[in-house]
């Protein structure tokens, strides 16, 4: 089995149906979905990645993760993504990329509990270091410079899911889903989508 074709699982959280709409038809006034084509990523699968994948999961790394997520209690965070670039830096694969401005505290507490409870649970090793960003394209065509985003896309993560990652077309399946905490310092102001 190739390694696209195998299952991953993974913890992650989605942006709502209403975002992705409201962010699809900014990629449009951009331009940018003429350009990437079907190298556009599904929108139904954008997502901020907080931990490393297992490929081909067991039934009980599936409980086990589980039984993770519903340990971590953190607070939601809303990141504020400021530009989209699309730099060649990984051999072969151009990925395009939303990026936020910053690292929200709750971001990064968010990310350590995750990161805490795969350690005592035996995951150490899907452990990540991730940023704040949304991959809009795994393998674009071409390079793109830097596009600023003003007034930035705001997304606030207000729920954890333990994800499962497969099939054809390629999809999302969430199998557990942990809501957040109230958002302990929010914006003094909740700027627009656009």
């Amino acid at each position: 089995m190739s390694r696209i074709a195998e299952r991953r699982l993974f913890f992650m959280a989605m942006p709502p149906p209403a975002w992705v709409d409201d962010t699809r038809a900014l990629l449009v006034r951009l331009g940018l979905d003429k350009r990437l084509r079907s190298a556009l990523f599904a929108p139904a699968n954008w997502h901020q990645s907080f931990s490393e994948r297992i490929f081909s999961p067991t039934e009980e790394e599936c409980a086990a993760l589980l039984q993770v997520g519903s340990a971590v209690s953190a607070s939601s965070c809303t990141l504020h993504f400021n530009r989209i670039d699309g730099p060649a830096d990984m051999p072969g694969r151009i990925h395009w990329t939303m990026r936020a401005r910053g690292v929200p505290k709750a971001f990064a507490a968010l990310l350590q509990e995750v990161r805490d409870h795969l350690g005592h649970a035996g995951f150490g090793r899907i452990a990540t270091g991730v940023t704040p960003h949304m991959t809009l394209s795994y393998c674009a065509h071409d390079t793109l410079d830097k596009i600023v985003l003003d007034p930035p896309v705001a997304w606030t993560i207000d729920e954890l899911c333990l994800a499962i990652g497969g099939g054809n077309p390629y999809r999302y399946d969430i199998i557990g889903r942990w809501p957040l905490l109230p958002e302990i310092d929010p914006p003094a102001t909740q700027p627009g989508l656009f």
